[in-house]
């Protein structure tokens, strides 16, 4: 019998979506309404006389079940009709955690929906798969989203704003834009990690941590990787200033190194290859409180892996050569320090250790 009803249901979605097509340019038509932004009242249920007001965002193209069904249900059933896919008319203000709601053609919420990824479709544009019970949703069924919550789209102009200020060297406009995108979305972790840049810029490190941190608690909601590899590399450069450069003691700079290789560890899983991020993970197992001497060997041979002409790596690996007696190679990696960089004090000075 279920076999039946979902049979049927798929047939009449079938027929539905050719009856859409099939009519004269009622799709250009309705694309061309979504594009003013209208207002509308949704309501809950039919005897519902108030409803709320909500902005139509995209529309339902697919329904099915999703894909960790077996590890969500205890009796490990796999549940139709709980996974869908929406075709989103502009992706601005829609990210990931958001909840969203199917409407049928009387502006009833028959679904809601719980965003778990967001992509763009090279066919169709941006598109987004949710969660939810979609058992009286169909294709064709519009998206909204509160007006109230629907303030994340200004909230993006506004960040727009800001990144403009911020390229043009202008970082009083910048903050001031960031911090206006953070009124209006205050769960917006690309504007946080902006603001944690522009603070971090001033070496306002308490007010750069406050923001990156922010934004890390909605760092799923970062769909860029370029954006999550920023935020990851700023907490890192904070955390190593903290952690060396203020007058602490030890208990918190060790709890700053603890913090540091870890968000330099998240930083590297998305782009290995990075000089900065390396560099300070070598750092931290170099200066310690908490030496480790293997790692941060591995770490500075990466760094020369990536940057031959690192100085600072040489050296490094030279202290950590004559720390552990072996002579030869602590020479070598300081002379090469010193045909880089003459001048440099410490490569002198454990050249002539080495010598006497």
């Amino acid at each position: 019998m279920k076999i039946i009803k979902n049979f049927c249901k798929v047939h009449i979605a079938v027929i539905f979506a050719f009856m859409i097509v099939g009519e004269n340019n009622s799709t250009a038509i309705s694309l061309r309404a979504h594009d003013s932004q209208e207002k509308i009242k949704v309501f809950y249920t039919e005897s519902d006389k108030i409803g709320w007001y909500a902005m139509l965002v995209g529309e339902v193209v697919a329904i099915g079940s999703r894909e960790d069904a077996h590890a969500q249900e205890l009796l490990k059933v796999v549940q139709p009709n709980t996974r869908v896919t929406v075709r989103l008319y502009r992706i601005e203000g829609v990210k990931k955690g958001d909840f969203l709601f199917v409407i049928n053609n009387r502006n009833l919420v028959v679904g809601r929906i719980e965003v778990k990824i967001i992509y763009r479709d090279a066919s169709f544009g941006p598109m987004l798969i949710g969660y939810g019970n979609y058992r009286f949703s169909w294709p064709g069924y519009r998206v909204v989203q509160k007006v109230e919550e629907n303030f994340s789209k200004d909230a993006y102009i506004f960040k727009a704003r800001g990144d403009f200020f911020a390229h043009s060297g202008d970082y009083g406009q910048a903050i001031a834009q960031y911090k206006k995108a953070i009124e209006l979305d205050r769960r917006y972790p690309e504007a946080h990690a902006a603001l944690g840049h522009m603070y971090l810029k001033d070496n306002s490190l308490a007010f750069a941590m406050k923001e990156y941190e922010e934004a890390y608690r909605e760092i799923g909601r970062i769909y860029d990787n370029e954006e999550k590899f920023l935020l990851l590399k700023g907490m890192t450069k904070v955390k190593y200033k903290m952690a060396y450069e203020l007058a602490i003691s030890n208990e918190k700079r060790r709890q700053h190194v603890k913090d540091g290789i870890k968000y330099a560890t998240e930083a590297l899983a998305i782009y290995p290859e990075s000089r900065d991020v390396n560099l300070y993970l070598a750092r931290f197992y170099f200066k310690g409180p908490d030496y480790d001497d293997v790692k941060a060997k591995n770490q500075f041979l990466k760094v020369l892996e990536i940057d031959p002409q690192n100085t600072e790596a040489y050296v490094a690996l030279a202290e950590l050569y004559r720390k552990h007696e072996n002579e030869e190679k602590a020479l070598y990696y300081a002379r090469r320090a010193l045909e880089l960089d003459p001048a440099l004090e410490d490569a002198k000075k454990i050249i002539q250790r080495l010598e006497k």
